[in-house]
């Protein structure tokens, strides 16, 4: 983490940090909820050093499954609230993308938008580019690797 500071309203807790694959980015939490979070990343966390410390990320992607629940999809080797070795993914039923007009600079990213299981993401210009180049990269692989002849 480069810095953390609390905004000019008290409101908020505004981090900046610099990640490997997004650069820089600015996070904003709600000063009330900062306590909740410090307490979802230490029990993410378990008290152990972070994955990095663990050796190199595999090089192939996981396997995706079915979600036994039907919620979505598991990738094993990855984090999940339930077991530490799992993710699931949900398939949304919509999305929208649109631009923060509080003055912030931050675009938004609302998936399944006005439904019951909205969740929102709020990315710097540069990284929603970073993460648009990232979507068409792996949807064009995937849509050559469908097209090519099965031998």
């Amino acid at each position: 983490m480069s810095s953390a500071t609390m905004s000019d309203d008290g409101k908020e807790f505004v981090v900046h940090t610099t990640g490997k694959y997004t650069g820089a980015l600015e996070l904003r939490f709600a000063s009330d909820c900062v306590d909740n979070l410090i307490a979802a990343l230490t029990s993410a966390r378990g008290g152990t050093q972070p994955a990095a410390s663990n050796g190199p990320l595999p090089t192939a992607a996981p396997a995706v499954v079915p979600n036994p629940d039907g919620a979505g999809v598991v990738a094993p080797g990855a984090r999940g609230a339930n077991n530490p070795d799992e993710v699931k993914f949900e398939i949304p039923r919509n999305c929208t993308i649109s631009a923060d007009n509080s003055g912030r600079g931050l675009v938004l990213f609302i998936l399944n938008h006005r439904l019951e299981r909205q969740a929102g993401y709020a990315f710097s210009p540069d990284a929603a580019k970073q993460l648009a180049g990232g979507l068409t990269k792996s949807a064009d692989a995937l849509l050559a690797q469908q097209a090519a002849p099965k031998t």
